[in-house]
């Protein structure tokens, strides 16, 4: 990524105009010689994301946008009328940094032997050294739905607020440094460990190291449109145009065509394959038991698929923005990577190893 400078500054000691690299916490004077601090407000160093979008090309994006999917309303696009649009500055936290550590652990792995397969495991240890730039929202976006925005490639500025209040709404900073800080390295090191794959762990290290936490005000159009006498509103990046967070009905057809659709081939899935493995003879009896194991598994995601897009298909939300919540599994909540040693494709096979040879007796 290129390196970003920082322009419009100036020296306090000379007034001479200075170019200041991005994350430079001291610097010399190139004029004076005076040796200088960059330090913001509060202790952390602020800088806004110049608008680049203008309020027209925001409404068009915006009904480009409603033109496009199956799961949204039919008409939507013709039948939208505009209500209401302005600029607004959200700030946002961004915070950098390096995770580097050391994980120990078992790794699992399968072999297989005379057509049986077993699952055993080894002693590995990985070594962790991930960079991260992410940001986080330091107001309630709650309303908006932008948690997050993209800052590869944007110019920054130092901040002017005069400027800012000049061209639209500017939100106000509700959250410390601390708490971002604790988050993003929480958030930072589950991350840096799960990338290394190991299945048990049993020790682990982690240091978070050249931490940059800084403020970035970033301009955000806010477009609402009434469709059908309800009002709904999809948020624009001032920067380059693309949707960052949008809500618009859903398309009642689209929501009962794919609770069936995923219901039908769901069900297919599980019973279909299923007649292979009690009607097969011994000597298919255990390749019929794996084909059913994974037709099994994927007819259940078929199937929950097609209850979703059935259940909560009657309002759409799409966006750059949006921060997924963390997924959890069937087991107390437990997130899905903790419970690959309870459920996996070699599991899968150890099961179908078994059942064959009962059939075969």
């Amino acid at each position: 990524m290129a390196e970003k400078v920082l322009k419009g500054i100036t020296c306090p000691a000379c007034a001479g105009e200075l170019d200041l690299r991005e994350g430079v916490k001291t610097f010399n004077c190139k004029y004076c010689g005076t040796l200088l601090l960059t330090k913001g407000v509060d202790g952390v160093v602020k800088y806004y994301v110049p608008r680049k979008i203008q309020r027209n090309i925001a409404i068009q994006n915006m009904f480009n946008w409603l033109g496009k999917g199956l799961a949204k309303a039919r008409g939507l696009k013709n039948q939208s009328k505009l209500d209401d649009a302005f600029l607004v500055y959200i700030p946002y936290w961004r915070v950098r940094a390096d995770v580097i550590g050391w994980v120990f652990g078992k790794e699992r792995r399968t072999q297989t032997v005379n057509g049986r397969t077993t699952t055993y495991y080894v002693d590995v240890e990985r070594k962790i050294q991930k960079p991260f730039d992410r940001t986080f929202a330091a107001c309630d976006v709650a309303e908006l739905g932008v948690r997050k925005v993209n800052l590869a490639g944007d110019e920054m500025r130092p901040i002017n607020f005069e400027e800012l209040q000049s061209e639209g709404m500017l939100f106000n900073i509700i959250s410390s440094e601390k708490e971002v800080t604790d988050i993003a390295k929480s958030q930072f090191v589950e991350e840096a460990v799960n990338s290394v794959k190991v299945d048990q762990i049993t020790f682990q290290h982690n240091d978070l190291v050249r931490p940059n936490v800084s403020i970035v005000y970033y301009p955000l159009w806010v477009v609402r449109y009434v469709f059908q006498g309800r009002t709904y509103q999809v948020v624009v990046d001032g920067e380059d145009g693309s949707v960052c967070y949008g809500k618009a009905p859903g398309n009642n057809l689209y929501r009962a065509v794919a609770g069936i659709f995923g219901t039908a081939v769901g069900s297919f899935l599980v019973t279909f394959f299923g007649i292979f493995g009690i009607v097969g003879d011994s000597d298919s009896a255990e390749a019929a038991l794996v084909m059913y194991a994974f037709a099994l598994i994927f007819g259940i995601i078929i199937m929950l698929w097609g209850y979703k897009k059935f259940r909560y298909g009657g309002e759409v939300e799409e966006g750059t923005g949006i921060v997924a919540p963390p997924k959890k599994g069937f087991f107390g909540g437990k997130n899905v990577n903790n419970l690959k040693s309870m459920a996996s494709v070699g599991n899968v096979v150890d099961v179908a190893s078994i059942a064959s040879s009962i059939l075969r007796r």
